[in-house]
């Protein structure tokens, strides 16, 4: 008898330790947006403003994919070419506006790539490296671009808010809430 309230005790415990974690999907469905973020950012590469500026720098990037909506694409970007001079920053690496909403439909499709962004569609091995605003959709992209066989995907933590203000302070879970 004592036996089985230990066994029964035990179990217990460990239903309810497993069951109150706060961040994990029930059945493959997560609480809050929040959540299936952070769940996609244990599974991702993070890339930091000073690293990913490196790459750039040292002319080691090839591709940068901006996730937002073509509206904040056209406000401002990565590697946007210079007004007065229309030079890029960067000339070796090519900054593409392939919505969140697009990617898994786009990212492999080859006249895309050929016909309308003219640049070369990534290889499967190839280092990208993508971005939003604060990087919740960013690092639900890259979880994405490995589901489908990428090997060398990034996202740019902070997104382009951290892009713009190297100095600000890391952008807290709360801000992803709004369209990361």
């Amino acid at each position: 008898m004592k036996r089985l309230v230990y066994l029964s005790a035990l179990l217990s415990a460990l239903l309810f330790v497993v069951g109150c974690g706060s961040g994990f999907a029930e059945n493959g469905v997560y609480p809050s947006n929040k959540q299936m973020v952070q769940e996609a950012k244990k599974d991702i590469t993070e890339i930091s403003y000073e690293d990913f500026k490196a790459k750039l720098d040292n002319k080691e990037l090839r591709l940068v994919i901006d996730v937002r909506e073509p509206s904040e694409f056209d406000e401002g970007f990565i590697n946007q070419a210079d007004e007065e001079t229309d030079e890029f920053p960067y000339p070796e690496a090519f900054t593409v506006n392939v919505p969140r909403g697009f990617l898994e439909f786009k990212i492999d499709n080859k006249k895309f790539w050929n016909d309308d962004l003219m640049v070369d569609m990534p290889e499967k091995d190839e280092e990208i490296v993508v971005y939003c605003l604060s990087g919740g959709r960013a690092a639900l992209a890259a979880h994405t671009l490995m589901k489908m066989g990428y090997k060398n995907v990034k996202s740019l933590k902070g997104g382009y808010k951290k892009w713009l203000d190297p100095s600000a302070p890391d952008v807290e879970e709360e801000e992803v809430d709004e369209g990361g």
